[in-house]
């Protein structure tokens, strides 16, 4: 199965987490997506290939799921993902500050 890698950033550009996306077809009209990210600690440098590594693993062990209508487009599967980590009570500020970012430079 292909995986999308996506990485979270700053107000600034900096990456400061990875996002792993994986589309699966659940019925006709709506179509499941299982996303999982790290993200760095602030006293860490980022290292892409570290944050790719580890979301991918996470995903393997306990992916999240959001869902969209069918034959989504790319964006349309990033805005989900996004707008789930925005509103993740449990996700790191630096996550939900980054999806939110994202969620207003491109919606």
């Amino acid at each position: 199965m292909e995986h999308r890698i996506q990485f979270l950033r700053d107000a600034k550009g900096q990456p400061v987490g990875c996002v792993a996306i994986r589309v699966r077809q659940v019925t006709v009209k709506r179509t499941l997506i299982e996303y999982q990210y790290s993200v760095l600690n602030p006293l860490d440098r980022f290292d892409r290939r570290l944050a790719r590594q580890l979301a991918l693993g996470r995903m393997v062990e306990a992916p999240y799921t959001a869902t969209v209508g069918a034959s989504p487009s790319r964006h349309d599967i990033s805005e989900a993902v996004m707008e789930n980590i925005a509103t993740d009570q449990g996700a790191p500020t630096r996550a939900r500050k980054a999806a939110k970012l994202w969620l207003s430079w491109n919606c």
